[in-house]
């Protein structure tokens, strides 16, 4: 992998595209949209999809980027937090930034393409769901969260594996580095606020893991501090506990 955090994927937007960060160049506007897929089982995907007008190329091309359009995407999955959260919202925003992005047209099959190197951040335990395979065996999942730098800054990416996948992240400790390869994708889950009797429909974002393996940790990085991670830790485990 020649770079820590890149996503290929193909979507559609929508939802409007609207102006978030203005300047006077229009290269360096930045713009956030809804983007949609469906899996091959009929599953919808949705994602926050953020891009730099000089993501399009040109003037022209960024005017045919409105709702309804198909797009082809390269850049990288990005998280923050989220200033002043209402009780019904995530407290980390996990995102698509849009390095290229372009009409798709001709048409690129349904492309979901993750790649990352980075830090494990949570020790991943393997749990056995209801879910059986074809052969009648109960799944095995795990998760964990990768804490992955890049020129931007460092994201903690919430990763989940199934089968020998998970059980070979749950031998993985806090500050292991790791090439992970996958999907992006979303998940539902409902979340319990305090005086509240009605649970909240909630929507949060996650990798999931094709392949894991333990890496070499490059010479010009250093591991990422634990306490660093506690606040994404806490919100995953809170949403473990109360997903669908």
């Amino acid at each position: 992998m020649n770079r820590n955090n890149t996503i290929g994927i193909v979507g559609r937007i929508t939802a409007p595209v609207r102006l978030i960060v203005d300047a006077q160049e229009w290269e360096q506007k930045t713009y956030e949209t809804t983007l949609t897929r469906t899996r091959p089982s009929g599953v919808e995907d949705t994602y926050t999809l953020q891009f730099d007008a000089a993501a399009a190329g040109t003037e022209e091309a960024l005017e045919t980027l409105a709702e309804g359009a198909d797009v082809l995407i390269g850049g990288e999955i990005r998280t923050e937090d989220v200033k002043d959260p209402k009780p019904e919202e995530n407290r980390t925003k996990i995102y698509i930034h849009a390095e290229v992005i372009t009409q798709n047209n001709p048409p690129v099959k349904s492309q979901n393409e993750v790649s990352l190197c980075g830090y494990i951040c949570k020790q991943a335990k393997v749990r056995t769901t209801n879910r059986r395979l074809p052969n009648g065996r109960k799944i095995k999942t795990a998760d964990t969260i990768v804490a992955v730098s890049t020129p931007w800054g460092t994201s903690y990416i919430p990763c989940i594996c199934f089968g020998w996948a998970a059980i070979y992240a749950a031998t993985l400790k806090k500050g292991d580095y790791v090439e992970i390869s996958g999907r992006f994708q979303s998940r539902k889950y409902k979340k319990r606020i305090e005086g509240y009797e009605l649970l909240y429909k909630m929507t949060t974002r996650e990798v999931c893991v094709v392949k894991i393996k333990a890496a070499e940790k490059p010479k010009n990085e250093t591991e990422k501090p634990e306490n660093e991670t506690e606040k994404q830790e806490n919100e995953t485990e809170k949403q473990e506990g109360e997903a669908e």
